[in-house]
């Protein structure tokens, strides 16, 4: 059974995916994750890449949008000219992009990191006339950009599996609070495949989302015996934006299946303080375990660590891999930067400048995908963790 608790608000008002009849959002195993490794990577994303260098122009306005001086950067035959951030305000958003090709009209590839910022880069080149005058890669399923892909005003996206996100945190946190193993890397890293969607198969991708609307979604699990009769799990989005509701459904899917009660929490402000909130009150509500996509992993570790003394805690989509979390799931975010990447190569083969839009350069997915782009663009060698992905 899933019981999602009800609360009107949205994080984008950009063409919403209908929401599913009857369901309504609330707004408002051991540990194995090889420190080393993953502090390692982090710091790796904060230093500019071997191979890459500081190119001329730009302006501190520019550099002051991420915080950072080490762009415009060049990276093989691309001048990455920064990474604008608009803390999940779509006419922010928008504005970033209008001003970029106002400031830069040889701007050749502008690219979104995040959901909602590709209609936002479409709307501004629309608004610009630029449209279809300058490359555009995405990221996620939003419904404005599969049909920039159809338009051909896309050149692809690069797209999670939120609804396995949202499946595979039900039936294994029901497997934990059932006492039942979880097959876990040492890593304490569960990678989810990207997939790349381009206009060679963009119908078929949107005839799979038509079935997970319609509730013909996958059993990702057919054999399972799992009972979570009983169990309450709760699963802490980081904001409200379309791309959960593909969660939302994999959760639905997941809790019919093993006959689990889940509460879908949606922030509504995508603020830091309302992931804890949610977090206080499922700990007093004995909820038997929580996952969650943290916003700020480094400043959340504390309230991560809260949860975990109580109950177990999973986090996905975004990592707090300093936390007393049990697993990360989700995509290996760097692994479809490159992927990306190599979307961008494909869209201006002769290289060019590229400007990356994301909500907010905290959360931990922004830093790996913008420095998987990166590194692809300056053609940089696959860090050996990532090899088998």
């Amino acid at each position: 059974m899933l019981s999602l608790f009800a609360n009107s608000c949205h994080r984008s008002p950009i063409s919403p995916i209908s929401q599913p009849d009857g369901v309504s959002w609330s707004h408002s195993l051991c540990k194995a994750t090889r420190f080393g490794v993953v502090v390692a990577l982090v710091l790796l994303l904060l230093i500019p890449v071997a191979g890459c260098r500081r190119g001329g122009g730009g302006d501190a306005s520019d550099s002051a949008a991420t915080g950072s001086s080490r762009f415009p950067l060049v990276a093989g035959d691309y001048t990455v000219l920064n990474i604008l951030t608009d803390n999940q305000d779509n006419a922010k958003a928008k504005e970033n992009a209008e001003t970029t090709v106002l400031r830069y009209p040889d701007v050749a590839c502008l690219v979104g990191l995040w959901s909602q910022n590709t209609p936002m880069i479409l709307a501004a080149l629309r608004s610009s006339g630029m449209l279809g005058k300058v490359a555009v890669v995405g990221f996620d399923e939003h419904e404005e950009t599969l049909g920039g892909i159809r338009d051909g005003h896309v050149h692809g996206t690069i797209v999670q599996q939120p609804y396995e996100f949202g499946y595979r945190s039900v039936e294994w946190l029901t497997q934990i609070a059932r006492d039942e193993p979880v097959d876990v890397p040492e890593s304490g890293l569960v990678f989810i495949p990207h997939r790349t969607i381009t206009g060679e198969n963009v119908q078929q991708f949107a005839a799979d989302l038509a079935a997970i609307r319609a509730g013909n979604g996958p059993l990702l699990s057919p054999d399972s015996k799992l009972d979570g009769s009983g169990l309450r799990i709760a699963y802490i989005t980081n904001s409200v934006d379309p791309f959960w509701i593909w969660a939302d459904f994999g959760c639905r899917r997941a809790a019919e299946q093993f006959n689990t009660t889940v509460d879908v929490q949606m922030p509504s402000s995508g603020s830091v303080e309302e992931q804890k909130r949610f977090l206080e009150t499922n700990t007093a509500a004995g909820i038997d375990g929580v996952a969650i996509s943290p916003i700020d992993p480094d400043n959340q570790v504390q309230m991560i660590d809260a949860a975990a003394e109580v109950m177990p805690v999973i986090c996905h989509d975004s990592d707090a891999p300093a936390s007393a979390r049990r697993f990360y799931l989700g995509t290996s975010n760097y692994m479809a930067g490159r992927a990306a990447g190599k979307l961008i190569k494909e869209a201006v083969p002769q290289g060019g400048k590229v400007m990356l839009f994301v909500g907010k350069m905290e959360v931990l997915n922004a830093k790996e995908r913008s420095q998987g782009i990166i590194d692809e663009l300056g053609d940089q060698p696959i860090p050996e963790i990532f090899q088998e992905l």
